[in-house]
């Protein structure tokens, strides 16, 4: 890990760009850190739309105003102005969502690290040393235990883990308990919530990343005047070495990690849990962790929503560009045209006058294909009599297979009563399937159309079996996992 702070111009250059500094040299820091600190961390929220941020802050400046001495309003303006500075200034990002009519305002990764760095500076409570240090014992010896080729040494550590694990059984039947005191349960608690604050932080960086690229490839089509096939495989080059970065290996590993059903409903049981004991309940009120999946899960959709620009983006890229091309083509046989006509009445004495770029396609006449009578009707008989259509089955006319969507989305509304959100497992589990394979497609179809809406995932990252029965035997489907939010 190279040591960049030990040079004064890397040192000096960082102090005079990078947003967070920017926001603490601030005339109104505190106001800026104050109000964000409340509007985003306080409230745990990831997003604001424009009119309600405006409100927000409109209070909370005149709140500040009436607590200042008589005669004096150290903020005078609007919350308007002050939004759009901030947003200039690279503390807030501004964007429409697809289909929006309002702006929604986030915080930028630059904001969110100053705000961490302000709470790191004070430290009222008492600093969990036991904590971290058990942490970082059980961090290097799952390192040296993963990073580790000795059979015997992994062997050794796993018969001693195991002799632990008997000796704890033997002490839970004998009636011995061993529970943390209310010390170290606040100091593990504190350091789960600050781990929990950072992992949400770091998802505006990632997606700040993809942001990044989106905006490079738009550069790219406006500045250079590469062909398609460059342009876009520079892109695409950049997109996956984003993804093969460590943070994007670690991001993909979340998203699968996050998306089984069971480590959600684990985690959701464990918070639920943790604040049942007397020593924590207080602490409910103030914690991230019985909100944490939602957050995350929030914060792993907007990381999609941003890939899924930056897809469209290219889209667009190939339309634009397509238009342009078949636009310039008209002109120039509008040019062509119009040379013609001139030089109607005086054509050029030469007998060519023209150079056609390129090879000329040959086409051979022995290159195509010998003619080859169509087949004839052979009838059984040169005089056909009259049939009787009683006798004709019509049956397969009126037994047409037909699945309802309605049906189906109201047995995913019905699941999804008093829960965020619901796999397609689940559903066929809850309601079987009954139309066979035709159904599980349906669902399928569902997915993909609420996935752009935001009301489904698609995880690719994972596979999942769903069985159905039909005509006595029964099927298995493997699909990627299918989630359906509320």
């Amino acid at each position: 890990m190279a040591d960049r702070f030990s040079s004064i111009e890397e040192v000096s250059r960082l102090l005079e760009g990078h947003s967070a500094v920017l926001l603490l040299r601030k005339m109104h820091a505190p106001l800026i850190v104050a109000f964000l600190w409340r509007a985003f961390r306080e409230e745990r929220r990831q997003a604001y739309s424009s009119q309600e941020l405006n409100t927000l802050l409109s209070d909370f400046l005149f709140a500040a105003n009436e607590e200042a001495e008589a005669g004096q309003q150290p903020y005078p303006r609007t919350a308007r102005i002050y939004l759009e500075e901030w947003t200039k200034d690279g503390f807030l990002r501004q964007y429409y969502e697809a289909g929006a009519a309002e702006a929604t305002f986030e915080l930028t990764p630059a904001a969110e690290q100053a705000l961490v760095w302000i709470a790191e500076l004070d430290k009222r409570e008492f600093v969990g040393a036991e904590s971290r240090l058990l942490q970082l014992f059980n961090m290097l010896q799952d390192l040296t235990y993963g990073s580790s080729t000795d059979a015997q040494a992994r062997l050794r550590q796993l018969l001693d883990q195991r002799l632990a694990i008997d000796q704890e059984i033997l002490a839970l039947e004998d009636g011995q308990i061993s529970r943390l005191d209310p010390t170290r349960m606040r100091e593990r608690l504190k350091l789960i919530e600050e781990t929990a604050a950072k992992l949400l932080a770091d998802f505006r960086q990632i997606e700040e990343n993809f942001r990044q690229l989106n905006a490079k490839a738009r550069e790219e089509q406006i500045n250079r005047q590469h062909s398609r096939g460059q342009v876009l495989d520079e892109i695409f080059s950049a997109q996956d070495a984003i993804m093969e970065t460590d943070q994007g290996k670690t991001f993909t590993a979340f998203w699968a990690f996050l998306m089984d059903q069971d480590r959600q409903d684990r985690l959701d049981q464990m918070a639920t849990e943790l604040f049942e004991q007397p020593e924590l309940e207080a602490y409910r009120a103030y914690s991230v962790l019985p909100r944490l999946k939602i957050l995350l899960v929030e914060a792993g959709e907007r990381v999609d929503r941003t890939t899924t620009r930056l897809i469209e983006q290219l889209r667009r890229f190939l339309a634009s560009h397509a238009f342009l091309e078949n636009r310039r083509a008209g002109q120039v046989i509008e040019e062509i045209e119009q040379l013609a006509l001139r030089v109607k009445n005086s054509p050029p004495p030469h007998r060519f006058f023209s150079d056609i770029a390129g090879k000329p396609g040959v086409n051979l006449v022995m290159e195509r294909r010998l003619f080859q009578p169509a087949d004839e009707l052979q009838l059984e008989t040169d005089r056909p009599v009259p049939g009787n259509a009683v006798e004709v089955l019509a049956e397969g006319l009126y037994n047409q297979l037909y699945i309802d969507p309605e049906e189906l989305k109201g047995r995913i509304r019905q699941l999804l009563r008093g829960r965020q959100q619901v796999s397609l497992k689940e559903v066929v589990g809850h309601t079987p399937v009954e139309k066979g394979l035709s159904e599980v497609v349906a669902y399928f179809s569902l997915a993909a159309q609420w996935e752009h809406r935001q009301k489904a995932v698609v995880n690719t990252q994972q596979q999942e079996k769903l069985y159905y029965t039909t005509e006595g035997r029964t099927y298995a489907v493997e699909l990627p996992q299918i989630l359906f939010l509320k």
